[in-house]
């Protein structure tokens, strides 16, 4: 048989190399399905798993749980299109979380406190650092859970117009110092839904104006978001 050139010694290595690569890329996926299949009713974590498989490629690690108590609020700002925090740019990498365990029904069974957890940990090995909210998370213990993984909270405090505005100062007020909180958020496609109450696009985006601004005055060292349904026209 004729020795392998020195051409293919190279490609036979490269393969050699890249099937190792792989082989350690499965071990933290695998622990995260365990994790999975662990806890019952834990059907929204099959698209944390998903989100991890996509990130796979990214440097799988979970942070050291720190003690949250004495750190105080960070400084959160956007300086162009950059978001900044404590003057370092952040770059997310999120997810929208809102645990409702199977055959529960949103919101009368969400339950922060009950998955947070086993979710936080799934997040922190799929490389997640920051989550959204659909209802607002008002335990504390939950923030503090979050924040030992340093993941962030982009925090709902207005979605529905049958609430009124003026509901988002107790919100704020209780959690602007929270180092998990990087920013607030203001409604859930609203532009599709009228603020879930059906309002017309002018009125649903005169509430949407009325909240920020509630928000901006009691908390002027935090970024507020809003979620749009699809990219507005250029004006």
């Amino acid at each position: 048989r004729k020795p392998a050139g020195r051409a293919t010694r190279r490609r036979r290595q490269r393969r050699k190399m890249r099937g190792r690569r792989r082989g350690k890329r499965r071990t933290p996926i695998g622990d995260a399905n365990a994790a999975v299949g662990g806890r019952r009713g834990m059907w929204h974590s099959a698209t944390l798993l998903q989100c991890a498989l996509l990130l796979r490629q990214m440097p799988l690690s979970v942070t050291l749980a720190l003690p949250s108590g004495g750190e105080e609020a960070r400084t959160t700002k956007i300086v162009g299109r950059r978001l900044l925090v404590d003057g370092q740019p952040l770059h997310i990498k999120g997810v929208n979380w809102n645990p409702v365990p199977k055959g529960g029904v949103h919101p009368k069974d969400l339950d922060f406190r009950g998955f947070v957890e086993v979710d936080s940990e799934l997040m922190a090995r799929a490389g997640i650092n920051a989550i959204r909210t659909y209802e607002t998370i008002m335990d504390k213990d939950v923030l503090d859970t979050l924040w030992r993984k340093r993941i962030y909270v982009l925090n709902s405090v207005y979605i529905n117009a049958e609430v009124p505005c003026s509901s988002v100062v107790e919100k704020v007020r209780a959690l602007r110092d929270h180092p998990a909180i990087l920013m607030w958020v203001v409604g859930n496609e609203w532009n599709y839904n009228g603020l879930y109450a059906g309002l017309p696009f002018p009125r649903a985006l005169a509430k949407v104006a009325e909240a920020v601004k509630l928000i901006k005055e009691n908390d002027p060292t935090h970024p507020v978001a809003t979620v749009h349904g699809e990219m507005p026209a250029p004006a």
